[in-house]
């Protein structure tokens, strides 16, 4: 008698994984969205409508391997509370300029950084590492199913 390989309905196909990466990425790019909405002016609008998730698929296997949020550069400067007269010193945001041609004049400090991506990222992680023990238990379990298969003795009656 021979242990057979059972075919598992819950079990998650390659494509589902792909579609659930990318819903993943899709959730983590809505949330970002939200944070840059409550969180930021008006100014970040291009960052807003520019941002996106893709999602990079392995050449051999077409399985996701990661995903890449993509924005316009501008929102490094969102992210640090830095830019257009506004420098980081010391771990701090002050008025100023690595330029030393360049005069900014004294004011109120009216940045600050917005962590609008990381921590989306970081709160998601756990979801996506759920996701990719799924499939990956699904197929190891299949894996081992099938070698099981061919290393047993098959009895046969005669």
């Amino acid at each position: 008698m021979t242990a057979q390989p059972t075919s598992d309905p819950k079990a998650m196909t390659a494509d589902e994984f792909n579609q659930r990466v990318k819903a993943w990425g899709d959730t983590v790019r809505s949330r970002s969205l939200g944070t840059l909405i409550a969180e930021t002016q008006v100014y970040s609008g291009d960052l807003r409508g520019r941002l996106k998730a893709a999602v990079n698929t392995a050449r051999d296997d077409g399985l996701a391997h990661a995903v890449a949020f993509k924005f316009v550069r501008y929102g490094v400067f969102v992210a640090y509370g830095v830019g257009n007269g506004y420098i980081r010193q010391n771990g701090r945001v002050v008025r100023g300029s690595h330029d030393p041609n360049r005069h900014v004049a004294p004011g109120p400090i009216r940045r600050r950084p917005v962590d609008w991506l990381d921590k989306n990222v970081e709160q998601q992680m756990q979801h996506l590492a759920d996701i990719a023990a799924d499939y990956y238990g699904d197929r190891a379990a299949r894996d081992v199913l099938e070698q099981i298969d061919r290393v047993t003795i098959v009895k046969r009656q005669h």
